[in-house]
């Protein structure tokens, strides 16, 4: 019998990029498999066809596979280090780039990591904490502060710009070193979110946007960017031609990754 679950607005919007990274493992060549995934959409009790939009599902598949470089190419670098997903949802990044050696810390809402407790394997090197991302005593939670890896996928535009400030402010306190990898919302679509099919699936509210990647550093002065990755280009691999032909209008108004890092710290 399949689990029934009750998630309403931000919480509901997890539900999306599980069946997204479904749909790609099902796929005859995927970019990624998602093993987790599959099983999540075939244990719980969910319209999963709610979330079944065409070009949703190619934006996170495309943002899950640069994430996945990126950190795989930080892990690389940095074979020891801790990282941190934040609003961690029911993804398992964790089981596509681990290398037997790194630390892994969830923070997820109660009511969300109750169900990840439920449908997501348990590894002795991960740890979920059930708390808001802005409920900063999380922080102490994290054993190792050097090399930290920070993932904030499908967050940062439910927040306010003056949570996200104070978020990452508390983290470059209370990390010796951190490099953030950031999906980031343009302007453009939080100011148009009705036209999106997360906001009329759910009723979740953007809050932050931003028009240039470089914007971010302005609200967390503390970072600097080392990277952009617009989702674009990734999300050609589903669509060669139409995506190539409606990229100058898609590359202004499409989410991109962001790489930054806390000032004054040891290179990454």
């Amino acid at each position: 019998m399949k689990k029934k679950i009750k998630l309403i607005g931000v919480n509901e919007t997890m539900l999306t990029p599980v069946f997204a990274r479904t749909v790609e493992s099902k796929r005859k060549n995927p970019a990624f498999y998602d093993r987790m995934a599959v099983k999540i959409v075939d244990t719980l009790d969910y319209d999963f066809q709610k979330c079944n939009q065409k070009m949703n599902i190619w934006g996170v598949c495309a943002r899950t596979i640069i994430l996945d470089h990126l950190a795989s190419q930080f892990i690389t670098k940095n074979p020891h280090c801790t990282v941190v997903n934040l609003g961690c949802g029911l993804d398992d990044r964790f089981s596509r780039v681990d290398n037997g050696k790194i630390e892994w810390y969830n923070i997820e809402f109660p009511a969300v990591m109750e169900i990840r407790n439920q449908v997501i394997d348990r590894h002795k090197r991960v740890h979920n904490i059930a708390s808001s991302v802005l409920d900063f005593q999380w922080i102490e939670q994290i054993k190792r502060k050097e090399n930290v890896l920070v993932i904030a996928e499908g967050l940062l535009m439910y927040l306010s710009e003056q949570e996200i400030k104070q978020l990452f402010h508390n983290m470059a306190e209370g990390f010796k070193d951190v490099t953030a990898l950031c999906e980031l919302m343009s302007k453009w679509m939080v100011d148009k979110q009705t036209i999106h099919p997360t906001i009329q699936q759910t009723g979740a509210v953007f809050r932050y946007g931003i028009k240039h990647t470089e914007d971010f550093t302005n609200t967390c002065r503390e970072y600097q960017m080392l990277a952009d990755h617009n989702l674009t280009n990734t999300v050609k691999r589903y669509s060669p031609v139409l995506i190539t032909l409606l990229s100058p209008l898609l590359r202004s108004k499409n989410n991109r990754i962001g790489v930054f890092k806390k000032m004054n710290q040891a290179k990454a």
